[in-house]
């Protein structure tokens, strides 16, 4: 009797660790959202900006995590730590939307007209956008 419950222990636990490897296989290997695949909701973003202004826990709910499309001006340039170009778009008076780009370089200029594709982060005391890609120029 003690032998079978050894064996049925050892099997048991060799069982969970080998349905715990498979499973961080795969959570590891999972492929990355891509906001040039996913369904986005498309706004300006002085309109993004106005709706967490407004109401931050309900432009969570609706934009958080999710992929957002937003047209506007670029009013700054800069670059992040992984040398990624960071635009910062002209929302209303009181904030802007941040994207950080995937890319190193989009050739992107101040003042220029852009359209970009991302998934909103949350909002500071601006709007960020993080894993942009600019879907029209």
């Amino acid at each position: 009797m003690r032998k079978k419950t050894v064996r049925l222990a050892i099997v048991l636990s060799l069982l969970c660790i080998a349905g715990g490897a498979i499973f961080v296989y795969r959570m590891y290997n999972k492929p990355h959202r891509s906001a040039a695949t996913e369904t986005v909701v498309v706004l300006t973003a002085g309109q993004l900006a106005a709706a967490y202004e407004l109401d931050e826990a309900g432009a969570n709910k609706k934009y958080l995590g999710n992929a957002v499309q937003v047209s506007g001006t670029v009013s700054e340039l800069s670059f992040n730590q992984q040398n990624k170009q960071v635009l910062i778009l002209t929302g209303t008076g009181m904030s802007a939307v941040q994207c950080s780009l995937l890319e190193d370089k989009a050739g992107v200029k101040k003042g220029d007209s852009v359209i970009i594709k991302g998934f909103c982060s949350g909002f500071l005391t601006d709007v960020i956008m993080d894993r942009c890609i600019v879907a029209k120029q």
